[in-house]
């Protein structure tokens, strides 16, 4: 008798409610629950893809959004390095930190880019995009005629190896030889 007592008591204390939450608007929701971010592949994507919405449709690039999105493809990158999507994430994060001014941060992304995706289509171009950083922007033209040259050696058929060498063999000259040369070329008469 005594346990039917017990038993009926707990259940009667249990669903009784009173130490259930009120429902009422001052109720606090609790602020220890933490809300874990979706760094899934298709999470990333998603919020990679509404980035890029966002930044190539306003016509000036917003400093702060570049940067959240070189963040994230390099944030696909380190998770996801085996997918093929990583070269041309890289070699926009390059673009981006290009256009903001970041020339070495651009260097950096080229580089990466290219080694870990050289079979990559976008990996002559990341070496040719350094060797123009390397010699318009930080007039390095040591360093612009390596990486031209390593255009050239490592990718002698494509596209823009062409574009490689004549710039590797223009590094350096001066406006007046670079003018003198054009017209030499082309035969034009002073």
């Amino acid at each position: 008798m005594i346990a039917i007592v017990l038993v009926s008591s707990l259940m009667l204390s249990c669903s009784s409610g009173a130490n259930e939450p009120k429902d009422d608007a001052k109720a606090k929701p609790d602020s220890t629950v933490v809300v874990k971010e979706d760094n899934s592949k298709p999470g990333l994507l998603k919020k990679i893809k509404a980035l890029e919405d966002t930044l190539y449709a306003s016509e000036v690039l917003d400093k702060k959004l570049g940067n959240r999105a070189i963040a994230m493809y390099q944030e696909f990158h380190k998770y996801y390095w085996q997918d093929t999507i990583c070269a041309d994430f890289l070699f926009k994060a390059a673009e981006i930190a290009d256009n903001m001014g970041f020339p070495q941060k651009a260097i950096d992304l080229y580089q990466d880019c290219y080694e870990y995706y050289p079979e990559s289509s976008l990996a002559p171009y990341c070496l040719f995009r350094k060797g123009n950083i390397y010699q318009f922007t930080l007039s390095d033209y040591v360093e612009a005629k390596i990486a031209y040259n390593d255009c050239k050696k490592e990718y002698p058929k494509s596209p823009v190896t062409q574009d490689a060498i004549n710039l590797m063999n223009n590094v350096a000259k001066g406006d007046v030889d670079m003018v003198r040369e054009f017209e030499k070329k082309n035969g034009v008469k002073k």
